[in-house]
């Protein structure tokens, strides 16, 4: 993931996808998602820390 500030209070970030490890094919996906800077970013940082959290089933 890289992240970019813009005026106006907007990040941008871009989401990579890439195989593991890089020899099976070297694609590559990105997707770039823009957000206010504020709610938006917690909402996002709260929603992203309860997924990772979540036991496999």
């Amino acid at each position: 993931m890289s992240a970019v500030f813009r005026t106006g209070g907007h990040v941008g970030l871009t989401w990579t996808l890439r195989p593991w490890p890089k020899s099976a094919g070297g694609w590559s996906a990105s997707m770039t998602t823009w957000l206010e800077a504020g709610e938006q970013m917690a909402s996002l940082a709260a929603d992203a820390r309860q997924f990772l959290a979540r036991e496999p089933q």
